[in-house]
């Protein structure tokens, strides 16, 4: 509940603060005292966009901050908790501050926050119901909202909630593979292209080196063929041959070896080099007879050059290089092959998930129409004893045609959201005679009022939204139903915390706390001021509701018995 509401410098308030109770707490004073003033505080702390303008003259700065019990709304405390805003499990402290120069600034248990920090806690804390922007029934998309309290379907929403969540994320990565697989098409093919270019090729690594070595010796065949000739000649074939000569200096050697054997050593070395000059000659002989002739050869040596060179240049790598990238290409491919196999494996998942989340919108929708049709039965009762009695209440479930829609109904695919798959629309006939039309379009302000109350007096026990604020709910009623208006806001007082404001004693009286908000002067400037009543005191107020400020006995008398029968009751 709202335990304190803190206000300075906003509008005509300097400095005041309210302790609010729990149960129903009335707010009366004349008009123009600042009763809206103080709710337009509070809207501030809710997230409410402000101007400067409701600053107080000559200040440099206004501050709102409400303090909140966090008793029975856990949702609030996960809240905090998942955002570490979370002083204490038993309260919160939200605050606005309102500079000259048009900045605001938002902050929670003192912590800075986004304005949307504020706006969040507020939705789960205080349902505000004036005579304008805060009149939740005249939003359409808050309907579902109270047939689902209603009907207790909160955890089946949530579930809705997750299973549109799951199957909005497979879509996405299914089309996230598809449009991958689609910009892939044509890298696809070039990839290929590359990958057969290099086959056709057949690069290996080192091939060039022995190839550039076989040309070598295929271009120079003739020479090596001469040479080897000559060198042959020398050695053996020739009239004054190397080996021939030799034989002479190891035929002197020998003999002077036998004279002296000093040259026994020399005679070795030339035997040693006899030997070495016959495996020379026999050597050439042998590459002589192996040299190859063959221009054939040679050309295909050179294509094939030109092949590997024409790679290297094309790709700007050497032959490892392009092994290593046509490794590359391959491992790319076979990624592309197997995002085909990710699509349709994707795809299955996808229409699981569907079937699954159709599942469970077609049981939310079930279990909303007749809840629906309950709400519907409740609310005129409530209509009639709130002074409505010609007054008809329907709800319209309906279903938006989608031709993408993920969900069929009778073979028609609708539209789906994160709730479900129904959009309503609560339908309102004032008067007798009148066709029902969206509540937007008939209710004036104090019907809207009602109506709410009697939504609210449906779904009193409950209700999660712990504060509820009516502004000026008796507009167009008096007399016994305003009593009856007085008696429904006590019965929803003993669920929720309820603050109203209002100019009717029969109202006024049956609330469990009167404060009175009235207009003084303080250093000849007007201010607002507010006031918890005693019971002599609400007894003079409510009087004065009743006659003005000409009190007499009589209006004491009447307001003693409306506050005698509000305790009876």
């Amino acid at each position: 509940m709202l335990r304190s509401l803190s206000i300075k410098n906003y509008a005509v308030i300097s400095d005041l603060e309210i302790r609010f109770q729990s149960g129903l707490n009335m707010l009366t004073g004349e008009t123009g005292a600042g009763k809206s003033i103080i709710l337009g505080a509070l809207g501030t702390i809710l997230g409410d966009r402000i101007d400067t303008t409701v600053l107080r003259a000559g200040a440099a700065k206004g501050i709102i901050e409400g303090e909140f019990d966090l008793h029975v709304t856990p949702d609030v405390t996960r809240y905090l908790a998942a955002r570490d805003l979370a002083e204490t499990s038993d309260y919160v402290f939200l605050r606005r501050e309102i500079y000259q120069n048009g900045r605001t600034r938002a902050f929670v248990n003192d912590t800075p926050v986004q304005l949307s920090v504020l706006q969040d806690i507020a939705e789960l804390l205080v349902d505000l119901h004036g005579q304008h922007e805060h009149q939740s029934l005249l939003r359409q998309q808050s309907h579902l909202t109270f047939i689902d309290a209603f009907g207790g379907f909160e955890q089946t929403v949530s579930q809705v909630n997750e299973a549109h969540a799951r199957l909005k994320t497979l879509q996405e990565k299914l089309a996230a593979l598809v449009s991958r697989q689609t910009s892939l098409s044509e890298k696809r093919e070039f990839l290929v292209f590359q990958m057969n270019e290099i086959n056709k090729v057949r690069p290996e690594v080192d091939e060039a080196q022995q190839l550039l070595a076989d040309e070598k010796l295929l271009q120079h065949s003739e020479r090596l063929h001469s040479l080897t000739n000559e060198l042959v000649a020398i050695i053996y074939e020739t009239s004054s041959s190397l080996f021939d000569q030799m034989g002479q200096v190891e035929v002197g050697l020998r003999e002077l070896a036998r004279i002296d054997a000093r040259f026994t050593e020399n005679l070795d070395e030339t035997l040693t080099a006899k030997l070495t000059f016959d495996e020379m000659a026999k050597s050439l002989q042998a590459y002589r007879a192996n040299i190859e002739f063959n221009p054939n050869r040679l050309e295909e040596i050179q294509t094939r050059l030109s092949e590997l060179a024409g790679l290297k240049k094309k790709y700007s790598r050497d032959i490892a290089g392009i092994l290593a990238y046509r490794e590359d290409i391959r491992i790319e491919l076979e990624g592309i092959e197997n995002l085909a196999q990710e699509i349709a494996e994707t795809e299955i998942l996808v229409e699981e998930q569907r079937q699954e989340f159709a599942r469970l919108c077609l049981h939310l929708s079930s279990n909303r129409k007749t809840a629906a049709g309950a709400l519907a039965e409740r609310v005129p009762k409530v209509l009639s004893y709130l002074g409505m009695p010609g007054a008809r209440f329907s709800v319209a479930l309906e279903y938006q045609d989608d031709p993408n829609g993920d969900v069929e109904v009778q073979g028609q695919k609708v539209r789906s959201v994160p709730g479900g798959i129904d959009f309503a629309s609560f339908l309102l006939s004032s008067n007798a005679g009148e066709d029902l039309k969206p509540l937007s379009k008939v209710a004036s302000g104090g019907e809207i009022s009602r109506v709410m109350l009697a939504l609210k007096s449906a779904l009193a026990k409950d209700g999660q939204i712990p504060v509820l604020v009516f502004d000026e709910i008796d507009i167009g009623v008096s007399g016994r139903i305003a009593r009856a208006v007085g008696r429904k806001l006590g019965e929803l007082a003993k669920f929720h915390q309820v603050i109203c404001i209002t100019h009717l004693p029969q109202i006024a009286s049956m609330g469990d706390h009167h404060f009175l908000v009235e207009k003084t002067d303080v250093d000849g400037r007007t201010a607002t001021q507010i006031r918890q009543l005693d019971d002599g005191e609400r007894e003079i107020a409510i009087a004065r509701l009743l006659a003005g400020d000409d009190v007499s006995e009589a209006h004491l008398k009447s307001a003693r018995e409306l506050l005698e029968d509000a305790f009876a009751h």
